[in-house]
């Protein structure tokens, strides 16, 4: 068994292997039809086998109920999915396409390799990056690292250069956006801030382009709605198929022109760049606005910040509508290799020897702290002689539920946030609440994640960590209201909540680490022999 480790960029629509090699450098694995990047997209064939990437993505479009794409939007999330009669996860879905990432890549060189660092999106919570450990323990490989996206791609991109550079991360993939400031400079990486939009890729371009053709081909063909295509499944299919094709030519060309055929009508239909990138300027004004608001955060803790150079990655920010964008919002961005650089920096972070057994199992943390330029923060680091030193915040606030008096007299819940995005790991946050009615002899404190891009004091917009008889105190004598109630949050350097809560009039209190996984450990277990029964194929 080697030693060497593959940087996996698991990605929503592409994925990408990289491996550094003998002289040093990182290199992308090539799949088995010789492309860089292999279709994030699984297939269940009828005789059991189960198909990954390019082959895949071609039959769902005829098949779609038996293909399975963008999967890495419901990682974290109790989602099942069923195929052919078997119901999988999203952790067993992703399993599926890392398994056959890695059987291809070392069959294609001939090496015998199960280590992998599986790189996630930086706003990516506790639950969504266990989910992501879990899906390569599932796949039967050996997880020696999970590191946010932004993050091996600076470490592909300038963590080896001695001047100290501010960075901002621009990355648009397929199916989720991701904008991250960080620091870097020889062999170091201090993230500052992140932001992000899991549910805004490239997908959503290819949506509002195949509404334009498919609304033109009805308006040139004479159809009305009565007579609509979108109701048929192969018309569909053909134009999906297009669809993909002609954005790839907008990117190089001022316009594209596609052949769609329904019953006896048969139109040729153009569209121009300008007319696509006027149909998405609200997309492209969401990343945008999501930029500007990382870069306000990243004032906000660091005064005077400035970035020194906005880099682009993934494979939408090669649209000639976002460069051009973020030059107009004054934002000078370069172009980089995109969809390559992230498996690439997940390579070298997972270079040499393995880790120490203190390696986190969630973003890789540290025992030790050898930068003084970190201060208390504990960095987490790359593995081997080479190894890059790692400083992270929290991608999401965290909270605990309280109740109030609104203006009517009533009590209502909200969440009250101890620890919020962008702040450096590790931190510890508290505060003393109080009893709510005279006469309470129990004590309940649930702890939440952010939900959305922004904080929210409703509970229903956030995701519940903590609850239940794991975090109630019981049998306490009869309280007053106002009595008070002390609250600790504790979160270390892998994003892992502890809480703490004490009635200090008796010292009674519970400790609960937050729940960090949809899958229990015996689930992991079963789905790691289901997929293992599997034969998958490219």
């Amino acid at each position: 068994m080697s030693d060497k480790v593959y940087g996996i960029d698991l990605g929503t629509t592409y994925s990408a292997v990289a491996l550094v090699n003998d002289d040093g450098m990182p290199e992308i694995v090539k799949n088995f039809v010789g492309e860089d990047t292999t279709p994030s997209v699984v297939f269940f064939d009828e005789d059991g086998t189960v198909v990954i990437g390019s082959q895949a993505k071609q039959t769902q479009v005829s098949d779609p109920e038996n293909a399975c794409s963008l999967i890495k939007r419901h990682m974290g999330e109790e989602f099942p999915l069923e195929f052919r009669g078997r119901e999988y996860t999203p952790e067993s879905i992703s399993a599926l396409i890392l398994k056959e990432l890695v059987s291809d890549a070392n069959s294609q060189n001939n090496l015998d390799i199960s280590k992998v660092v599986i790189t996630v999106p930086a706003y990516f919570g506790t639950q969504e990056r266990q989910a992501t450990k879990q899906a390569g323990e599932i796949a039967g490989l050996e997880v020696v690292g999970i590191i946010p996206e932004p993050v091996a791609a600076a470490i592909s991109l300038c963590a080896r250069q001695e001047q100290e550079q501010t960075l901002l991360i621009f990355d648009l993939g397929g199916g989720t956006f991701d904008t991250t400031i960080l620091k870097s400079c020889a062999g170091q990486v201090e993230v500052v801030a992140i932001d992000g939009n899991r549910l805004l890729g490239g997908a959503d371009w290819d949506q509002c382009l195949e509404d334009i053709f498919l609304d033109r081909f009805k308006e040139q063909a004479g159809l009305d709605d009565d007579n609509d295509p979108s109701f048929d499944e192969d018309f569909m299919t053909e134009l999906r198929v297009e669809v993909e094709d002609a954005k790839k030519t907008l990117t190089q060309r001022a316009s594209a022109n596609i052949l769609l055929r329904y019953q006896d009508k048969k139109e040729h239909v153009k569209v121009t760049r300008e007319e696509f990138e006027e149909a998405t300027s609200h997309l492209v004004a969401q990343t945008i606005e999501i930029t500007r608001r990382v870069i306000e955060t990243a004032q906000n803790k660091f005064p005077g910040l400035t970035v020194d150079r906005y880099l682009l990655v993934g494979g939408s920010s090669r649209m000639p509508m976002i460069r051009t964008t973020l030059a107009e919002a004054g934002f000078n961005a370069e172009n980089t290799d995109f969809d390559l650089s992230v498996a690439k920096g997940a390579a070298i972070f997972g270079q040499g020897e393995l880790p120490d057994p203190g390696f986190a199992e969630i973003g890789a943390g540290a025992t030790d702290n050898t930068s003084a330029d970190f201060g208390d923060s504990k960095p987490m680091f790359g593995i081997g002689p080479g190894r890059t030193v790692v400083t992270n915040v929290l991608s999401r606030g965290l909270g605990v539920r309280l109740v109030r008096e609104n203006d009517k007299g009533k009590f209502e819940e909200y969440v009250n946030f101890l620890a919020h995005a962008n702040e450096t790991l590790p931190l510890v946050a508290s505060l003393t609440g109080g009893i709510v009615e005279d006469g309470q002899s129990s004590v309940e404190v649930s702890l939440f994640e952010q939900g959305g891009e922004v904080e929210s004091e409703d509970t229903r917009d956030n995701k519940a960590m903590i609850s239940g008889p794991s975090t109630t105190i019981e049998g306490l004598p009869p309280m007053r209201r106002g009595d008070p109630i002390e609250v600790t949050l504790e979160v270390s350097e892998e994003g892992v909540a502890t809480l703490l809560v004490v009635e200090p009039a008796t010292g009674r209190s519970f400790k609960a680490e937050a729940a960090v996984s949809v899958l229990s450990q015996e689930d992991v277990k079963k789905a790691r022999k289901q997929i293992a029964q599997i034969m998958t194929r490219s």
